[in-house]
């Protein structure tokens, strides 16, 4: 049985939520923690999963708190729970949470949240991989994008496309600002899956004040294996987006289809990251066998970057098309699709990128065949020929 723990530094609030959810008992532990101190006792104590927290609280805050969770229980899913919203408390959290819901919150919407966060830990057998995501704050940036950005955010002429732009460039900056803009904190009627109109619901001061207060920006110089770039990383995951949005005609769909082509690498990040070395190893290991390396992470980690992308996604409460097609995208049939949808396009353009003389198989090996039954049954076997071309005219556009 999953163990969830709740922190609150009123007591009314906390048997509130004791009476909200008396039918998940059979189902989750819970224990209920009166302020962040208790909370830190409590987790010394015995063992949990995931840390409901309040954010605004007398001597340890939701921030301190988080942070203190983060470094000596990485493994935890921090979630706040809060009817405050004050800007610079909700930043001080962004690094540290990793997902936000607002007071009052429906039962079902905390319960959803809930069993969402413990489902994808089933993506990873591995709690030690579970651990190094969770305790990963923020994801690096490319020097160049950042510096970009702060230019083009001290700039009063630059507007929410130029900055959209620019976010466009960097799937860490996509990620964390998709996070926070889908959060409850700030209380959007439906989510937001295009950066311009993120930036647009989040305003370009918010962007700085994120970009500018917050410790994300740390290049991987003297980490990354040999051999390996995150500029090619960065490249090839901006023509997968934009190949995937071409191939679908719905524009919800193909908004998807675009942040889950940036984003769909995402889980490489956190193998640098978490033990570059190891995947040092497996990227060797894929060169010197010419397989697809993610089938040489499977052997060797138990798990592909793949499924470390969308369990990171996910737990950040992306949407989960988008999620969806990043942890499939080299096992669409997993998701069953009856049609020809996010998964299926983000996979496709991914292969079909990698699958063109020009591309870079020294750093991401070959592509596996693509599944054409998969698109037979979903009945676009007939326009893959021409994807084909479009995918190698992506290409042509960089020379």
């Amino acid at each position: 049985m999953k163990r969830i723990l709740f922190v609150d530094d009123e007591q009314r609030v906390l048997d509130g939520l004791k009476r909200m959810l008396h039918r998940q008992r059979n189902e989750w532990h819970m224990m209920f923690a009166l302020g962040g101190q208790a909370a830190l006792n409590e987790l010394a104590s015995a063992p949990y999963d995931i840390i409901v927290t309040d954010m605004r609280m007398p001597g340890i805050d939701g921030a301190h708190l988080l942070t203190r969770v983060q470094k000596d229980y990485p493994h935890l899913v921090r979630i706040v729970l809060s009817g405050h919203t004050e800007m610079e408390a909700a930043l001080r959290t962004v690094p540290v949470a990793h997902q936000f819901l607002a007071k009052p919150c429906e039962p079902d919407r905390l319960r959803e949240v809930v069993d969402r966060a413990l489902s994808l830990q089933k993506l990873l057998g591995d709690p030690k991989l579970r651990t190094v995501i969770n305790s990963i704050q923020d994801l690096p940036v490319l020097p160049k994008v950042y510096q970009t950005l702060t230019a083009a955010l001290v700039n009063p002429q630059t507007s929410a496309k130029d900055v959209a732009t620019i976010i466009e460039q960097d799937v860490s900056l996509c990620a964390k600002i998709l996070q926070l803009v889908n959060s409850a904190f700030f209380g959007l009627p439906r989510r937001v899956n295009n950066i311009q109109n993120a930036v647009s619901y989040l305003g370009v001061q918010v962007i700085k004040n994120l970009t500018l207060s917050m410790e994300v920006f740390r290049a991987l110089e003297g980490q990354v294996p040999a051999g390996y770039s995150l500029e090619r990383l960065q490249t090839h995951s901006l023509l997968v987006g934009n190949l995937a949005r071409r191939l679908l005609s719905d524009k919800r769909d193909s908004e998807d289809a675009f942040i889950a082509g940036i984003l769909h690498d995402i889980g490489e990040y956190v193998l640098i990251m978490g033990d570059a070395e190891r995947f040092g190893q497996v990227i060797n290991a894929a060169r010197a066998s010419e397989h697809p390396r993610q089938r040489v992470e499977l052997v060797q980690l138990g798990v592909t970057h793949a499924e470390i992308g969308g369990y990171l996604l996910g737990v950040w409460g992306l949407p989960y098309p988008i999620v969806e097609a990043v942890a499939n995208h080299h096992a669409p049939e997993r998701s069953n699709s009856s049609r020809f949808d996010v998964n299926c396009a983000v996979y496709l353009a991914d292969t079909l990128i990698q699958d063109t003389p020009e591309a870079d198989q020294a750093q991401f090996g070959p592509p596996e065949p693509l599944n054409l039954e998969m698109f037979k049954t979903v009945g676009v076997a007939e326009k893959l020929p021409a994807w084909r071309l479009l995918a190698q005219e992506q290409l042509n556009n960089l020379r």
